[in-house]
């Protein structure tokens, strides 16, 4: 890599068997037929051909070609073009894939939460936003020979008929509205028996007053019935003396 010739004759060398020198590029072949690298870390410098040389008592070899090793940065941009701050209902806004190299086989997809969309392009256009567009989005960039993936996530403000948490709040709010119900009920009806109770209860007095009223005017009668016989007998006791005193006369 980086050198001035073909056949890697100078350094630098990402890897040389004979430094004990420890970094993102590793040798996990062995000293026969498999001459494997691997890289730890990417980074945008570790772009660049990659040559395998290796040095024998007897000869020398470089493989030509190398290998290309072409290091890209993946990532989602998310270009209002409507509306500032938070993420409102009717907003439009594009999410565009953006990678810093092009290949003729390159082909984007997008998902939401997981789920394919059925649409392609570097740009996803959302002309009016909606709460049901919130969610998790990725961009899948692919070629023939390598892909990546990267996420954004997405939340607009506003109210949803079919997300959970607006059936939770209508659900409290009948539930709460229920138990005020059902409390006015049972006021009513015990009002209403109480109301009975007291109806029921002043007609028992008004019972009670009559009978004693009954029991005063009869015992009002019956003392004038004694009254009335008092009077007879002592009506009679003195008729009774006047005929006697009339019978004596006479004699």
């Amino acid at each position: 890599m980086n050198s001035n010739t073909d056949f890697c004759y100078k350094p630098p060398y990402v890897y040389n068997s004979s430094s004990n020198t420890k970094s993102d590029f590793e040798f996990t072949g062995d000293d026969k037929s498999d001459c494997t690298l691997l890289i730890h870390n990417v980074q945008f410098s570790y772009s660049g051909e990659y040559k395998f040389r290796f040095i024998t008592n007897v000869d020398r070899f470089t493989g030509k070609p190398g290998v290309t090793l072409q290091v890209t940065d993946l990532k989602v941009s998310l270009i209002r073009l409507s509306g500032n701050g938070t993420l409102k209902q009717g907003d439009s806004l594009n999410l565009r894939c953006d990678v810093n190299c092009t290949h003729t086989s390159s082909q984007f997809v997008w998902s939401k939460n997981n789920q394919p969309l059925n649409t392609s392009g570097p740009v996803l256009h959302f002309p009016a936003l909606t709460v049901r567009d919130s969610g998790k989005y990725t961009c899948t960039w692919e070629t023939n020979v390598t892909s990546g993936s990267e996420t954004i996530s997405l939340h607009v403000e506003g109210d949803d008929p079919d997300n959970p948490e607006h059936w939770s709040i209508w659900v409290i709010v009948l539930v709460i509205t229920g138990v005020i119900v059902v409390l006015v009920i049972i006021g009513a009806v015990i009002h209403n028996r109480r109301s009975v109770h007291t109806e029921q209860q002043k007609k028992g007095d008004s019972a009670m007053d009559f009978n004693v009223q009954k029991n005063e005017d009869d015992s009002a009668t019956y003392s004038n019935v004694q009254k009335n016989e008092d009077d007879s007998a002592i009506y009679s006791n003195t008729q009774q003396q006047e005929e006697d005193s009339a019978i004596y006369a006479n004699v």
